[in-house]
């Protein structure tokens, strides 16, 4: 469907972008299940930097399912409750819970089992999978989608994560980023936030403006401004 040029250059160009400017957080230090699903649940619509020191407290109280699982709402509502995401704390020990009766306080490693478990999509399960044991998956949210949107025209429907051709595109990134795939996830992520921000990208300055059909044309119209 698109030249395999164009596709390879987006994946290897992610991918050197991103050994000068991936963000460094505690939970990409890890290889911990639980430490990355409750790192994946707090990030959902929160900025990392406001994640981090709440992320920090949290898992030095309750460092596994079985502590968790054994907390009360109220004690997990207040540890959030800086985040907004008090609403979650229900959702968490139901979760924990959940993992501890069905699998014995450790968390599934099969994509089909994950999305079994409580408030966890494709996003956090394919998350899990990637950066917890090694799958070569991608994570596509919202911020995946717009990337892809624009440097490819795909026209996705809203919201365009759950359009299934942004799923189908992402598996075909795959066979050029074998064995790089939590690099490019990552780089994804923080290219999201550096570069390609939901509004006033920096078209300029993007690795990807010579393939980018939003950042080309882009760069017309400001040259003719």
């Amino acid at each position: 469907m698109f030249p395999r040029e164009k596709v390879e250059g987006f994946v290897l160009s992610l991918l050197e972008w991103a050994k000068n400017n991936t963000r460094d957080f505690p939970w990409r230090r890890t290889e911990d299940p639980y430490k990355i699903l409750v790192a994946e649940i707090m990030l959902q619509r929160t900025r990392a930097e406001q994640v981090m020191p709440v992320y920090v407290r949290f898992i030095k109280k309750y460092p596994d399912f079985h502590s968790l699982a054994k907390a009360s709402v109220s004690e997990l509502r207040t540890m959030i409750l800086s985040l907004g995401l008090e609403k979650r704390a229900r959702g968490l020990k139901r979760l924990a819970v959940q993992i501890e009766e069905q699998h014995g306080g450790k968390i599934p490693n099969n994509i089909d089992e994950l999305l079994k478990l409580y408030g966890i999509g494709n996003y956090i399960a394919n998350a899990i999978l990637c950066h917890a044991f090694g799958v070569d998956v991608l994570t596509v949210d919202a911020n995946f989608a717009r990337i892809l949107d624009r440097v490819f025209s795909l026209k996705l429907k809203q919201p365009a994560q759950k359009d299934k051709r942004i799923w189908n595109f992402a598996g075909g990134l795959m066979p050029h980023a074998k064995d790089h795939a939590r690099e490019l996830n990552l780089s994804i992520i923080d290219f999201a936030s550096k570069i390609c921000a939901p509004r006033k990208p920096s078209c300029r300055t993007c690795p990807l403006k010579s393939i980018c059909d939003y950042g080309i044309l882009a760069l017309v119209r400001l040259d003719q401004a």
